[in-house]
C-alpha cells in the first residue's frame, strides 16, 4: 500500500507578529531575471526559475584536474530548504557583459509590410533565450506547421495567416494575412495573396486548398523532457506570439510566470505590420536546430569574467553613504529621481514594490567569498578522427577457376574514433572552440570508397542524436564548438548500398578551460561587499546579515577583516546612533556537502545555518539562537582554520562537530554579532529589535493620519502593550511580568501640549531582552506625517 503523508511544521498561529523567517539570497545563478528579488518556496521552484548548479572555472589549487568551482548560491538555497526554511527571495547578479543564446527557426522568414509593398527577409527568424548565460547552449529547437482547412463561410480572426495551394502545384503556395475579423467569402479570391517571390496571385476558392496556418515549437535538451508551445500565431494581432515574448526581467516586472517558456522574442524586433512565412518548415518535428554558435567565452556570456565587488553592488552606490543618507539615496533611485529604477545587486534587498521589502529580514551573499579567477592561455582545439576499418584478408585459396570471381559485397566494419594529439586526455575538448572532424581512410583499406556518418548526442543512448557529418573519406570538416558538458559520439560506414554497424560510442568531456581560479582569495572583494552589507543593515535597521569567510584564510586574514568591519561600523555609528556592528555575524568554517550532481564540495555554511535560524525563528521567536541543533546537509567542516577558541577570540562564530546526548552533527555553538558592546553582542537581541522596529513601523503607520491628541497617545499605548505582552508570554523578555519586562511611556501634561503644538507624537518603549541585564530603549516619534524610530 502506497500512501502520502503530509507533515506540517506550523508557526505559532495568531500571534500578530511580522514575518521574521524569510531571507534574501544574492549571488550567481545559471539563468533567470537579474537584480530582481524573486520569491521561491522550494528547491524545485528555484531550479524552475534560476536553473541548477552553475559551473565557473577550474579549481587551480592542486586538486584533481577535473575539479571545478561552482557558484555557491544554488547549494545555499538548497541547504536552506533542507534545514527547515520555507520561503526566501533570490537575487541573481551578473556583470553587464552577460549575453543570451540565440536559436534560428529553420525555414521561417519575416514578411514586412510597408503600405502597399512587402519585403521578405532572406534569413531565418532568430529567437533569443529569455535570460543571459550559457544555460540554453544544450537546447535544440524544432518547429512544425499546424494547418486547418477552411471553406467559404468560415470565420477568420485578426492575425490569421492563410495559405492557398493548388492541388497540382502544392510547392508554390500563396499567402495572405487577415487584418481584421471577417468571414471567408468568394471576394477573398482576387486580391491580397502573395507568392514567396512577392508576386500577386488570384486564388480560385473552388479549386485551391485554403488553410489557416500556425506553428508548433519544441525545445529539447539532454536529460530533460521536450518543452512544447503549440498553435503559435504568425501575424501581427494573432494570439500566442512567442516572437514578441518578453525576456525574464520584463516578465518579472509584468508579474508573469518566469518558467513557462524559456525563450524570448526575436533578435530583430517585429514592429508594424508583419507576418512570418513558414516556407521551409515541415509538418513534423524533423529538423532540430542547436543553438546558434557564439564566439564568446562561457564565463563572459554568464557575465562573470570580471570578478570584483561591482558584481554585488548598485553602480550608483558609494562607500560614503551611511544611515539616513543611504536610505535617502535608495529612495531617490527607486522613487524620486528623474528616472526611477530598481536597486541592483545586494541593495535590491531594500526592494521597490515587491514582497521582499516587507518580508525579508536576513541577507546572505554566499558568492562573495570566491577566490577570483584569471584567463589562461588559449586551449588548443582537438581534432576528432574517424577512420575506416579494412576488411579482413581472405585466407581461403581458390579451388576452381570459378572461385576467382570477386566475392559479393559485405557490410563495412565499424570505423574507429580517435583524437589528435593523442598525448592529451583522449576525450577532452575545450568548450566553445571550433574543432576539426577528420574522416580518414585506413591505408590498408583496399575496398570501395566508404561514406562515413558521424552522430553526436547529449544522451548516452543517442535518443537525441543529430548527424554531425556524412561524407566520403578522406575529408576534413571544421565544426563549431560544443557547449560544456558530456557528449557522445559514434560513427558507421556506408559502402555500395550496405550500411555497417555503429562503432563503440565515445564520451566527450567538454569543458570551459579558458579560466583558472587564483591561488589565494583576495581580501578586496570580501571586504567591500561585507562593509556594504553592514552599512545596509545598519541603515535599514530591519536586516541582519550572515557573513562567511573565504575557505583559505588564516588567523591574520580573519583578524584584519574583522578589524576592518568594526572600523566601518564605527563610521556608520558616527552617522546614525546605534551599534552597527550588531547587524552582522561571521560563521566559519565551510561545510562539505553533497551537491545535486552527487559530487562532494565545500560551500559556506550560511545556507544551512540560515535554514536552521529560519525554522527556530518561526517556532521559538526571532530572538532565539541557533541552539545545539546539527546543521542539515553538513557532512564535515573544512577550511584552513579549525573551529575553537581562536575563532571565537577573532569574533567569529565557530561551527564544531558535536557528539553528545543531544545528537551528533556540526552545530553553531556561539551566536554572537560583531559588536563589542555586551548589550548588543547576542544575535537574538538584535533580531528582537529588528522585530520591534518592524512592529513600530507597522503599528505607527496606522496612527499617522489620526488626530494628534491624548486619544492618539492612549491608543498607541494600548496597541503596543498588547503586542509586547504577547512577546513576554513567548519568552522574548527577561522579566516575569510586564513591569519587569517592558515599559511604555507617552508624553503627558505640558510635554504633551508642546508635542501637539509642534505636530509631534512620541512613544518611549523600554524592553529587557532575555540576554542583556539592563533595559534597552526604542523611541517612536511622529513628526507631521513622518514616522521616526530610534534606538537609545
Amino acid at each position: 500500500m502506497i500512501g502520502v503523508q503530509i507533515v506540517d511544521d506550523p508557526s505559532p498561529a495568531g500571534d500578530g507578529m511580522p514575518v521574521m523567517d524569510v531571507p534574501v539570497f544574492i549571488g550567481f545563478a545559471a539563468r533567470g531575471p537579474r537584480d530582481r528579488p524573486v520569491a521561491v518556496d522550494s528547491t524545485t521552484a528555484f531550479e524552475a526559475v534560476f536553473g541548477g548548479l552553475l559551473d565557473l572555472v577550474q579549481a587551480g589549487r592542486g586538486e584533481d584536474p577535473g575539479e571545478r568551482l561552482t557558484a555557491h548560491l544554488y547549494p545555499a538555497v538548497a541547504s536552506f530548504f533542507a534545514a527547515g526554511g520555507r520561503r526566501c527571495h533570490v537575487i541573481r547578479v551578473t556583470g553587464p557583459a552577460a549575453r543570451s543564446a540565440h536559436f534560428a527557426v529553420p525555414g521561417l522568414r519575416r514578411l514586412q509590410y510597408s503600405g502597399a509593398t512587402a519585403s521578405l527577409d532572406a534569413n531565418d527568424v532568430v529567437l533569443r533565450a529569455a535570460s543571459p548565460g550559457t544555460w540554453a547552449d544544450r537546447y535544440a529547437l524544432s518547429a512544425r506547421v499546424r494547418s486547418q482547412a477552411l471553406h467559404v463561410g468560415d470565420a477568420l480572426a485578426r492575425g490569421d495567416l492563410l495559405r492557398a495551394r493548388r492541388p497540382l502545384h502544392p510547392e508554390a503556395p500563396a499567402w495572405r494575412r487577415v487584418a481584421a475579423d471577417a468571414v471567408l467569402t468568394p471576394d477573398w479570391a482576387g486580391t491580397g495573396w502573395l507568392f514567396e517571390d512577392l508576386s500577386s496571385a488570384a486564388v480560385d476558392l473552388s479549386t485551391w486548398l485554403v488553410e489557416r496556418v500556425q506553428l508548433d515549437l519544441a525545445l529539447r535538451s539532454p536529460g530533460q523532457g521536450v518543452l512544447r508551445l503549440d498553435a503559435c500565431g504568425l501575424s501581427a494581432g494573432a494570439p500566442q506570439l512567442p516572437w514578441q515574448a518578453l525576456d525574464a526581467e520584463a516578465r518579472y516586472d509584468a508579474g508573469l510566470l518566469l518558467a513557462d517558456w524559456p525563450l524570448a522574442g526575436t533578435v530583430d524586433a517585429l514592429e508594424g505590420d508583419w507576418a512570418l512565412l513558414p516556407t521551409g518548415v515541415g509538418s513534423d518535428f524533423e529538423v532540430w536546430q542547436p543553438v546558434t554558435p557564439d564566439a564568446g567565452d562561457p564565463l563572459e556570456r554568464n557575465g562573470l569574467a570580471q570578478y570584483d565587488a561591482s558584481l554585488f553592488l548598485d553602480p550608483a552606490w558609494s562607500p560614503g553613504l551611511h544611515g539616513r543618507q543611504l536610505m535617502r539615496w535608495a529612495d531617490d533611485v527607486r522613487f524620486l529621481g528623474d528616472r526611477p529604477r530598481r536597486l541592483r545587486g545586494l541593495h535590491g534587498a531594500l526592494g521597490r514594490d515587491d514582497a521582499c521589502a516587507e518580508e525579508a529580514s536576513w541577507i546572505v551573499v554566499p558568492d562573495a567569498v570566491h577566490p577570483g579567477w584569471r584567463p589562461t592561455p588559449e586551449a588548443q582545439a582537438r581534432q576528432v578522427t574517424v577512420t575506416t576499418t579494412p576488411d579482413p584478408a581472405c585466407t581461403c585459396p581458390p579451388k576452381t577457376f570459378d572461385d576467382c570471381a570477386p566475392p559479393p559485397p559485405v557490410p563495412p566494419r565499424p570505423p574507429r574514433l580517435g583524437f589528435v594529439p593523442d598525448a592529451l586526455a583522449p576525450a577532452l575538448l575545450p568548450a566553445g572552440k571550433a574543432f576539426t572532424l577528420n574522416l580518414w581512410r585506413d591505408p590498408a583499406d583496399e575496398g570501395a570508397p566508404q561514406r562515413l556518418e558521424v552522430q553526436l548526442a547529449g544522451q548516452p543512448d543517442f535518443s537525441d542524436a543529430r548527424v554531425l557529418a556524412d561524407a566520403l573519406a578522406p575529408a576534413a570538416l571544421l565544426l563549431p564548438g560544443l557547449p560544456a558538458g558530456a557528449w557522445w559520439l559514434r560513427a558507421r560506414a556506408h559502402r555500395q548500398g550496405l550500411t555497417g554497424a555503429w562503432s563503440e560510442s565515445v564520451e566527450l568531456d567538454v569543458r570551459a578551460t579558458g579560466w583558472r581560479a587564483l591561488a589565494g582569495t583576495s581580501a578586496d572583494v570580501v571586504a567591500q561587499v561585507h562593509q556594504a552589507l553592514l552599512s545596509l543593515g545598519a541603515a535599514s535597521r530591519e536586516h541582519f546579515v550572515l557573513l562567511s569567510l573565504p575557505l583559505d584564510w588564516r588567523e591574520r586574514d580573519v583578524a584584519g577583516h574583522v578589524g576592518a568591519l568594526r572600523a566601518e561600523a564605527a563610521r556608520v555609528d558616527a552617522a546614525q546612533a546605534g551599534s552597527a556592528a550588531s547587524f552582522a555575524a561571521l560563521h566559519h568554517p565551510w561545510l562539505l556537502q553533497r551537491d545535486a550532481d552527487d559530487r562532494l564540495r565545500a560551500h559556506p555554511a550560511s545556507g544551512a545555518l540560515m535554514g536552521l535560524l529560519a525554522r527556530r525563528s518561526r517556532l521559538h521567536g526571532a530572538w532565539g539562537a541557533s541552539g545545539a541543533e546539527a546543521l542539515a546537509t553538513a557532512l564535515a567542516a573544512t577550511g584552513e582554520l579549525q573551529p575553537g577558541p581562536v575563532l571565537e577570540a577573532l569574533g567569529v562564530n565557530p561551527l564544531v562537530l558535536r557528539a553528545d546526548a543531544l545528537g551528533t552533527g556540526i552545530s553553531a555553538v556561539r551566536s554572537q554579532t560583531l559588536s563589542l558592546d555586551p548589550d548588543w553582542s547576542a544575535i537574538g537581541v538584535r533580531r528582537l529589535f529588528i522585530l520591534l522596529h518592524r512592529l513600530c513601523r507597522r503599528e505607527g503607520e496606522r496612527f499617522v493620519f489620526e488626530p494628534n491628541d491624548m486619544t492618539l497617545r492612549r491608543g498607541l499605548e494600548r496597541s503596543f502593550d498588547a503586542l509586547l505582552h504577547r512577546l513576554m508570554q513567548r519568552g522574548a523578555f527577561r522579566g516575569i511580568d510586564a513591569s519587569s519586562s517592558y515599559l511604555l511611556k507617552t508624553a503627558a501634561g505640558a510635554d504633551a501640549a508642546r508635542e501637539i503644538e509642534r505636530g509631534e507624537c512620541s512613544l518611549l518603549i523600554q524592553v529587557a531582552p532575555s540576554r542583556p541585564l539592563r533595559f534597552l530603549t526604542l523611541h517612536l516619534r511622529r513628526s507631521g506625517e513622518q514616522l521616526e524610530i530610534e534606538e537609545r
